[in-house]
């Protein structure tokens, strides 16, 4: 079974100090091993608009902009992130920011694991989240 991944756009793949190297690789790998089941959760895109391309359109080169306006998709949430995500499907939420009440809701669900808090101030944080992914994905194959 494959998993979604959630991904955060501010402090998580701009704003952050990961060289912009390191940001692509992660998003490549996104994009080339979850094809199908990469979502935006973000305040770029709620309350049913996508701004999430717009947002980063900027920061990379085209060519990675337009494979992700192709293949990520929007969520649809309104107060709580939590509620864009599919809590019955394995899934890793990238985002810097956890609100308690969204963390009451992941506890809730017992799905609190398929966080994955990211520190835009670290340097490191973008190969973190790559390595994250590919030992879930060692994970599963084991």
């Amino acid at each position: 079974m494959k998993r979604n991944i959630y991904l955060d756009i501010d402090g998580v793949i701009r704003g952050c100090a990961s060289p912009k190297e390191d940001i692509e690789e992660f998003l490549w790998y996104c994009l080339d091993n979850y094809p199908d089941s990469i979502y935006w959760l973000t305040t770029h895109c709620n309350h049913g608009v996508n701004r999430a391309p717009e947002a980063i359109q900027d920061e990379f080169s085209k060519e990675l902009v337009d494979a992700l306006s192709k293949q990520v998709k929007a969520t649809e949430w309104e107060v709580l992130k939590t509620d864009g995500i599919d809590k019955d499907q394995d899934f890793v939420w990238f985002d810097d920011n956890l609100f308690e009440s969204e963390r009451q809701v992941l506890k809730a669900y017992y799905v609190d694991d398929g966080f994955f808090r990211m520190n835009p101030k670290d340097p490191e944080m973008a190969k973190k989240a790559l390595n994250h992914l590919k030992s879930l994905e060692q994970e599963r194959d084991a």
